[in-house]
């Protein structure tokens, strides 16, 4: 029963897939959500969001934030959305996207970095839209919930000790596999953000700047609480970006 369970959940996975072209990763990819699923799930929690962490009412700030968000999204790969770009009054120098193109920039970030390297901040947030980063992990999360389901299913019971250690097993795995993602997520947001950067006008190099004032800003790389708290190393992203950078800019 479990196996032809898991059967019929593949099917419905790859009955709603289907095989797309992205020119931001160069990859064909299965992608389940289109973008209007995408930017409706976007929507939902912006509201919600946006209650718990005002926008800042520096009408300029907001300004500075838009105009070089658009100038970067418009360099993007990904035209069938519509980038939306905020500032919120938080101190943490951090950034979030969410499903959609719905990115918000803390006012920390805002305070401490300059044009050049806002711009690499924005372009890689944009990065993630244009590679369905974001799309790709809401499916994965999907997939997930409905086989720890079958998990417990095949325990007789939805409870005890037995669904208690497959959750707990399964939980471990599936972090360990989201965290390698992420990190793979990173690189190749990195890699559009200064892409997208140079192509909009800014100095690439803006990139190595903005990630050093934020590691100085937060502090040793082990007491991160952060903008590095999901990302890669500092040391190592900086490292890339050296090697990606002049690669970019022979490509204008």
């Amino acid at each position: 029963m479990v196996k032809k369970l898991l059967l019929v959940i593949f099917a419905f996975f790859l009955s709603g897939c289907s095989t797309l072209y992205n020119p931001a990763t160069g990859r064909n990819e299965f992608i389940m959500i289109n973008s209007q699923t995408e930017v409706q799930l976007g929507r939902s929690v912006v509201n919600d969001f946006i209650k718990e962490h005002p926008l800042v009412r520096d009408q300029k700030m907001q300004e500075r934030a838009l105009a070089i968000g658009r100038k970067v999204a418009f360099v993007s790969e990904r035209k069938d959305i519509e980038y939306n770009f905020y500032v919120i009054e938080d101190k943490e120098l951090n950034a979030s996207t969410f499903p959609g193109g719905f990115i918000f920039m803390n006012k920390g970030l805002m305070d401490v970095l300059n044009d050049d390297e806002l711009a690499y901040v924005l372009a890689h947030e944009v990065g993630h839209v244009a590679a369905r980063h974001i799309a790709k992990k809401i499916q994965s999360n999907m997939a997930y919930q409905l086989l720890l389901g079958v998990a417990f299913a095949g325990t007789g019971s939805g409870s005890g000790e037995n669904a208690q250690t497959i959750a707990q097993g399964v939980d471990t795995v599936y972090n360990l596999i989201s965290l390698s993602y992420s990190r793979k997520d990173e690189y190749e947001a990195d890699r559009l953000g200064v892409k997208y950067a140079y192509l909009a006008g800014f100095n690439p190099y803006g990139a190595i700047n903005a990630l050093e004032k934020i590691k100085q800003g937060e502090g040793p790389s082990w007491k991160i609480l952060g903008y590095f708290r999901t990302h890669p190393y500092v040391e190592d992203r900086q490292k890339a970006l050296k090697t990606i950078i002049p690669e970019v800019a022979k490509k204008k």
